[in-house]
């Protein structure tokens, strides 16, 4: 079986209110499971916490797929982005806001406002509420999203200059 690229990384803490990551990277069987791979996450901060006294916050296992690379469009901004809202699945309802970096130009209306009931926009909420590996997208405390609400531009120097 073929080995694929990953990266194993520890978010760390200290005594003094600092933290940091530990990245590692590693080739492993296209054939591991996620079990094996939270089972590696462990063996590395055990192998870790035998020669650093920094506080482990958590571990993540990053698979790579270079398969997946494109060229970026022109233009682009990463940081002229948009935040798309989503409710979550929380007792008392709350809102979730996922960062898209560099939106296309072509989604934002003249007035600098995101509709996400168009057709592109609306594909993407509902990809965003779609199942993924026998589970859901979440947010950030893993409650399922449930809704797309509304989005916006991220930068208001930009918004204002979409406007007429």
């Amino acid at each position: 079986m073929p080995n694929v690229p990953v990266r194993i990384s520890l978010q760390l803490t200290d005594s003094r209110g600092g933290g940091g990551t530990f990245l590692v990277h590693a080739s492993v069987s296209d054939a591991s499971t996620l079990s094996e791979a939270n089972a590696a996450i462990g063996t590395l901060a055990t192998a870790f916490q035998t020669v650093s006294n920094a506080g482990i916050k958590d571990g993540s296992f990053t698979l790579l797929n270079s398969a997946v690379a494109a060229d970026a469009g022109v233009p682009s901004d990463i940081a002229a982005g948009s935040v798309w809202d989503f409710s979550n699945a929380a007792l008392i309802a709350r809102t979730y806001g996922l960062l898209v970096p560099s939106i296309k130009d072509a989604l934002i209306e003249s007035n600098g406002t995101i509709d996400i009931t168009a057709t592109v926009q609306a594909a993407f909420v509902a990809s965003m509420l779609d199942a993924v590996l026998g589970g859901t997208y979440t947010d950030s405390d893993y409650l399922d999203l449930v809704e797309g609400l509304d989005a916006f531009l991220v930068s208001r120097k930009r918004k204002r200059r979409l406007r007429p």
